[in-house]
């Protein structure tokens, strides 16, 4: 079996909310449950048909269908896998002082979750990862492959 192509670029997404408004899935997901991959069209169908989903930015249940979602929302675009690393370690870097448990602050753990970031990367996957953050905040950043996701490689890149 040969390996996908690695993706064209991916995609950066950073949301900072209310845990209640994360914790709410009805926005999180697009209105049709889709198991099986889909001709890009019926994807921008399906994601047309609900409104509330479109325009929500809160992160979505399934980490590919941020690629449904206007493009306005993402954050930053990189070509190659160690800029999107690099993105990826600013976002923590700035998050860090508001995170809720002193494990996530701990430098040893951002630095294998870092590591475990780049490897993925690497070979063309999706880095996601959340905190709690004081108060009852709650921060998402997402790093997303495109064109093609190997999650869902028919999702349309949302630049074009």
């Amino acid at each position: 079996m040969t390996a996908p192509p690695p993706p064209a670029h991916w995609h950066c997404y950073r949301w900072t909310g209310d845990r209640r408004t994360y914790d709410d899935e009805s926005a999180r997901r697009p209105p049709h449950l889709v198991v099986q991959d889909i001709p890009p069209q019926e994807w921008k169908q399906i994601a047309a048909a609900s409104p509330a989903f479109m325009a929500s930015d809160v992160p979505p249940l399934e980490v590919p269908h941020w690629l449904l979602r206007p493009a306005r929302m993402i954050k930053a675009t990189f070509e190659a896998p160690d800029k999107a690393s690099a993105w990826y370690r600013d976002q923590i870097s700035d998050l860090s002082p508001s995170f809720l448990a002193d494990h996530d602050k701990d430098t040893t753990r951002q630095a294998e979750q870092l590591a475990a970031a780049d490897d993925r990367l690497s070979w063309g996957g999706d880095v996601v990862s959340g905190w709690y953050l004081r108060g009852t905040g709650f921060a998402s950043v997402q790093v997303v492959a495109c064109s093609s996701n190997r999650i869902r490689p028919t999702i349309p890149c949302p630049l074009h």
